[in-house]
């Protein structure tokens, strides 16, 4: 019977091999344009991902409405958004869903931007304000208005994504739009418009991070781990290499160095390390439910907040 139990045997090995590693699940990540994602395209191009273990694919996506979509209608696993996004996708789809990494959040880059005649935000009363209303637009704006103790019924908000902005201009649609780099720089350079209010603002209140099928981090518990180390290799080779690093993040956008340059500026890039310090757990989860409330305030949502965590969870590894 030797030569029946030695094929089982193998079978066997061959099976408890399998299942004492981890597996290493296709990641489709869908990116849009902004300066805090491109350290991610980076990697990529670099091979980061690969020396980390890591199979993942860029998809490219206009705008974060486009991203949001994409992860929705399943093309991806995978995406780069502000907390807006994510909290939606969470709250509609009722997808599980794991906040991974926080690239950065927005200190100045995302901005509202207005007409000559429009000198500050109380002069938008009744004005016409261009927002993308199933992204982080509308969550933007409120928070802004709020600040001067007015509120979305101030406006007249009309649903226009950031490709459609300058023509929307053109046409004498809007009066402001809210937006951020690079749209923000083609607005501002063909339309003779100007910035009436940033983040800068309201610090910390917008963050971008990456978010991850929740089964894909059952399937891999290293997942994070490899992610946080190829961000990190990425910070560094972009350190150590800050010519070619922004002229390769600069393409991807279409623009020039000097302009990518200047749109770090307007942003906090994290590190790995300030992944556990600059931004405590509690802190991320405390603005994952003031996204959630206001969501609902201006019905972008209908939802009970007190449930999020059970669709959308923290997952940056503590040590």
């Amino acid at each position: 019977m030797n030569w029946i139990k030695a094929p089982l045997v193998g079978l066997l090995c061959l099976l408890l091999s399998a299942c004492s590693k981890p597996s290493n699940p296709t990641i489709k990540l869908a990116i849009n344009p902004w300066p805090g994602y491109q350290y991610l395209y980076l990697a990529k191009e670099k091979g980061l991902f690969k020396q980390a273990g890591l199979n993942i694919e860029i998809v490219e996506a206009p705008s974060l409405a486009e991203v949001k979509r994409f992860f929705h209608q399943g093309k991806v696993n995978a995406m780069t958004s502000t907390m807006v996004e994510a909290v939606m996708l969470a709250t509609k789809q009722k997808t599980q869903i794991s906040i991974v990494l926080v690239t950065d959040y927005s200190n100045g880059g995302d901005q509202i931007l207005a007409r000559p005649t429009i000198d500050e935000l109380k002069q938008l009363k009744n004005q016409r304000i261009g927002v993308e209303l199933g992204a982080l637009g509308a969550f933007f704006l409120h928070q802004a208005l709020a600040q001067q103790g007015m509120t979305l019924e101030d406006i007249k908000m009309l649903n226009i994504e950031q490709l459609d902005a300058s023509d929307a201009f053109s046409k004498d649609l809007i009066d402001a739009y809210v937006t951020y780099p690079p749209y923000s720089n083609l607005l501002v350079n063909n339309h003779n418009l100007h910035s009436i209010f940033n983040s800068s603002q309201i610090p910390r209140t917008v963050l971008d991070v990456v978010t991850i099928s929740t089964d894909l981090v059952k399937q891999d518990p290293t997942l994070i781990t490899r992610l946080h180390s190829a961000w990190q290799a990425a910070l560094n080779y972009a350190k150590k290499h800050p010519i070619e690093a922004n002229n390769i993040m600069a393409k991807r956008e279409g623009i020039s160095a000097d302009e990518f340059t200047a749109e770090l500026a307007g942003i906090k890039v994290l590190s790995a390390a300030e992944q556990k310090t600059d931004l405590t757990l509690k802190s991320v989860s405390y603005n994952m439910e003031q996204v959630c409330s206001v969501l609902n305030k201006i019905n972008s949502i209908s939802f009970d907040c007190t449930q999020l965590p059970n669709y959308l969870s923290v997952g940056i590894k503590r040590e």
